[in-house]
């Protein structure tokens, strides 16, 4: 990908990072572990997640899906050799992607994941607990952590990404209280322990809250449970 047209970002990484902070700060722990180049990377990636998930929480299914296509239109820019339009993220997204452009597919995957959500939203008038639409929000936060998986680690192997994304599933799965995911997830404890120690801190955000228990945890509890992760690749 090519320079941009644009001015300097609207924001620094630092913005970006503390707005991170202040939205999910479980991710934000978790980038923590990677080295600079790929935490930027990250919480550019994470907040464009936040981005996508407040699409979902549009009034009107059709609204969200505008906000998405706006995204879509973006990567589009960002995978290009023409300037990024004028938004501070857009440029932040342009910017750490610089010379990575591996990442743009695997970003368009997640915005199309989001796009598929919305789609049953439209049809079905919101969310359907259970079923299709449930497997589409699990496959949408798999895209995620595959994603981050990607970004931390250029080239990796098909079977790491693959278990990184079953991992993530089974974690939400949980949280959902899905059938079966008690046992997808004592499945997904033991792929993750496979996983390159590169690859962690893509995982290292499930580490925060007990996800077997549905718990949260206190603030010591979770930084020292996401140490003892990264030390371990046991979650």
């Amino acid at each position: 990908m090519s320079d941009t047209a644009n001015p300097a970002s609207l924001a620094s990484a630092d913005d970006f990072d503390a707005r991170l902070k202040r939205t999910d700060e479980d991710r934000w722990l978790a980038t923590r572990y990677a080295d600079e180049a790929g935490r930027q990377r990250l919480v550019a990636i994470y907040l464009m997640n936040n981005e996508l998930q407040r699409a979902l929480q549009a009034r009107e299914a059709m609204l969200g899906k505008i906000r998405v296509q706006w995204w879509r239109e973006t990567l589009e820019q960002v995978g290009g050799a023409g300037p990024v339009r004028r938004h501070d993220l857009a440029e932040e997204l342009a910017r750490v992607t610089k010379g990575r452009g591996d990442l743009i597919a695997p970003l368009m995957a997640l915005v199309d994941a989001f796009d598929d959500i919305l789609d049953d939203h439209l049809q079905a008038g919101g969310h359907q607990d259970g079923g299709e639409h449930e497997a589409r929000h699990l496959a949408a936060e798999g895209k995620l952590v595959r994603l981050a998986g990607l970004t931390l680690s250029p080239g990796a192997a098909e079977a790491d990404l693959l278990a990184i994304e079953r991992v993530a599933e089974a974690a939400l799965a949980m949280k959902a209280g899905l059938d079966g995911a008690a046992e997808r997830w004592g499945a997904g404890r033991q792929w993750a322990r496979a996983v390159p120690s590169a690859m962690w801190p893509a995982l290292l955000h499930l580490a925060g809250r007990d996800i077997a228990k549905g718990a949260e945890l206190s603030p010591f509890g979770k930084r020292w449970r996401m140490f003892s992760a990264a030390l371990l690749r046991r979650l």
